[in-house]
């Protein structure tokens, strides 16, 4: 029986998360493990979809991307790896799958790895519940080893570190020492 695995990356806005999650997926397809790519926003799988068309069959790049709410009555282990875009969007329950127990549960319990990327300042409706304390809370409940990592400076737009923690100190969003 393998151990369970759980990978939770810390990220701000455009820190690369998002991209970090896709050439990890990109990888593991390559190595041939069982991966998918999750989110709970259709458009960036869309986007992914359409950008591999054409170099593999129609079936299979549909398999990679799927939503969050795919997971209830799963059994353990299916995948090797399910890497969790945006995790911070997750919901305890999706409507439309009344069976369902929680996703991030569902999730960890699916995979022999989990990665998720999150920023918990991202959270936008009050269904929300992706957080890294509860994300480690289903971890230890499934018995899996979790490691946490921080993506730290900006990737997608160069950006200025100094102003987004000012910008964070200044929202009341966390204390920085950025406060001019």
């Amino acid at each position: 029986n393998l151990q369970k695995k759980v990978l939770v990356v810390k990220g701000g806005p455009g820190t690369g998360k998002s991209v970090v999650a896709i050439n990890l997926l990109v990888e593991l397809i390559k190595r041939q493990k069982n991966s998918m790519y999750l989110s709970t926003n259709q458009a960036p799988r869309s986007v992914y979809s359409k950008r591999l068309s054409g170099t593999m069959r129609k079936s299979r790049i549909d398999n990679l991307f799927k939503g969050t709410a795919s997971f209830v009555g799963a059994e353990r282990g299916l995948y090797e790896c399910l890497i969790v875009d945006e995790a911070h969007r997750l919901v305890e329950k999706v409507r439309f799958t009344p069976n369902g127990e929680n996703q991030i549960k569902e999730i960890i319990h699916a995979a022999n790895c989990s990665v998720f990327f999150i920023d918990e300042s991202q959270r936008v409706t009050m269904k929300d519940i992706g957080t890294v304390d509860g994300i480690k809370d289903f971890a230890k409940e499934l018995g899996a080893e979790v490691r946490e990592l921080d993506l730290q400076s900006q990737f997608r737009c160069n950006g200025s570190d100094g102003y987004l923690n000012w910008l964070d100190n200044t929202l009341g969003i966390k204390e920085t020492a950025n406060v001019n």
